[in-house]
């Protein structure tokens, strides 16, 4: 398998305000995430795994994409309600994209859900995921995993796709810091918006190539909210 550990761009006042006044009141990896969102481009069918008609994010997706959903919750309005340790009622090769957002990590064993979404992707399809990793725990009904990028490689590999590409979700140290214990105590945001700010001074000091990249840079993504991920069939 063909792997590429992509170092994400730096904190720049010019993210921090477009995010911060964008996807207001939202938490660090949530902003992240939707800024990523926004500039997603789908093709084709699109199996939304773990969404449904009141996801929020749905918003933020091409209106072009084709996409129809699949969750255990019917709350959330899917169009296909699935049980939540059988495989997807789909025949192989289905989908040209599938998107998979804060849902993995709901799952015992999330091997297994990559591995059936592989079966459900058309052959040069590609699976886009999210999943958090230095991030509270959160039960949505429950929450069993974080895991590594070695980890995340492993599992692609073994489920037999031909590409994946990881992108951390990171803005700094600082604002990691502020993310694990959750929105708490005073003035949250206030110490959110001053923890990005020194993650964007910190960043002009110690880099100059407009990524985390390097020792330095690797050490920093090692402390990721969550990691966006790609992989082709």
């Amino acid at each position: 398998m063909d792997y590429t550990f992509i170092p994400p761009k730096l904190p720049t006042f010019a993210r921090w305000w477009e995010m911060t006044s964008t996807f207001r009141g939202l938490s660090l990896l949530r902003m992240m995430e939707y800024e990523l969102l926004s500039k997603l481009h789908l093709n084709g069918r699109v199996l939304d795994m773990g969404g449904g008609k009141k996801a929020k994010y749905l918003k933020l997706l091409p209106n072009s994409a084709n996409i129809e959903s699949a969750n255990i919750d019917p709350a959330i309005e899917p169009h296909h309600l699935v049980p939540a340790d059988g495989p997807l009622p789909f025949d192989a090769n289905t989908f040209d994209e599938i998107i998979c957002f804060n849902t993995l990590e709901h799952i015992y064993d999330p091997s297994a859900v990559v591995n059936d979404l592989f079966r459900v992707l058309k052959p040069g399809g590609r699976i886009h995921i999210i999943v958090p990793f230095m991030f509270r725990i959160h039960g949505h009904p429950d929450d069993f995993t974080r895991a590594t990028p070695s980890w995340w490689r492993e599992t692609f590999e073994r489920a037999g796709y031909a590409k994946l590409a990881l992108l951390p979700l990171v803005w700094g140290r600082k604002s990691t810091v502020s993310v694990v214990p959750g929105m708490h105590g005073l003035f949250p945001r206030l110490r959110l918006h001053l923890a990005m700010l020194g993650d964007i001074v910190t960043a002009r000091l110690l880099f100059r190539n407009g990524t985390y990249d390097g020792r330095r840079g690797q050490s920093i993504c090692g402390t990721s909210p969550g990691w966006y991920m790609v992989g082709t069939k």
